[in-house]
């Protein structure tokens, strides 16, 4: 089986060795590259602000780095920071400029990720907000926020970095031409619903239905769901943490 990591950034890399590492065949597309911000008068605007917020959320490690190359000056003390995830709770905490002082909330479970534990955590703290602040691209974490916006808080989203969809090189596409010939099964896996579009995009039509004939992996339920409205037959459900990838990829290979 071939094994297809469409993680982008530092995340993707990671679990694409611990992939490989586990002796499976691989190749990480990641679904986008990590672009600049699209408007970056806008973060810094946002981040002169940052005092007007009872919260910020880092949707992610690579907004936890876009961030921090606009920052000026120290992380206000009563602006709590939310992170998703403990990719991105390993970044903030690894950023002393942001957590020196800091209260962080992020999910307690190291395997839980995403928008519904980050609502848990949140709700646990018994804290309440008026107005949050959600660093991300220029879209996502739509679920997070009609949470928050229910509760009565105001909701401001700012795109601190933007996803730039991959495209494959040549060789990629020989390899994809190769397995589709021969009939090699597919996994690929999957930790976000944009990246389902993203990864149809980039193999085009014979590696759509290729892609179909395998068995998808899906870091989220919401992702599943997307995965089988797509046409994926075939679709195991994992969290974002890579041990619960790595266990499904075993199932696999052992059945």
């Amino acid at each position: 089986m071939i094994v297809i990591v469409t993680r982008p950034a530092h995340a993707g890399r990671r679990l694409f060795n611990h992939v490989v590492e586990h002796g499976h065949d691989a190749i990480w597309w990641p679904a986008f590259e990590i672009g600049p911000a699209p408007d970056p008068d806008a973060v810094r605007d946002a981040l002169r602000r940052l005092s007007d917020y009872g919260l910020a959320i880092f949707v992610s490690a690579s907004a936890v780095s876009a961030t921090r190359t606009f920052l000026q000056g120290a992380w206000p003390a009563h602006t709590v920071i939310g992170a998703v995830g403990p990719s991105t709770h390993a970044a903030v905490t690894g950023a002393p400029a942001l957590s020196a002082g800091s209260i962080v909330v992020a999910p307690s479970n190291t395997g839980d990720s995403g928008s519904e534990s980050f609502w848990n955590a949140w709700r646990a703290t018994a804290r309440s907000v008026q107005k949050v602040l959600l660093l991300r691209a220029a879209e996502g974490r739509d679920w997070l926020t009609e949470q928050f916006v229910e509760s009565g808080a105001q909701v401001d989203a700012v795109a601190v970095y933007s996803r730039v969809p991959q495209q494959l090189s040549a060789v990629d596409l020989a390899l994809l031409e190769d397995w589709v010939a021969r009939h090699a099964s597919a996994v690929p896996v999957f930790s976000s619903t944009e990246a389902v579009a993203a990864l149809d995009a980039q193999v085009g039509g014979a590696g759509r239905t290729w892609l179909r004939f395998g068995t998808a992996i899906a870091c989220h339920p919401r992702i599943a769901q997307q995965l089988r409205s797509n046409g994926y037959a075939r679709v195991l459900d994992a969290t974002f943490d890579d041990d619960s990838i790595i266990a499904k990829l075993e199932s696999i290979r052992a059945s």
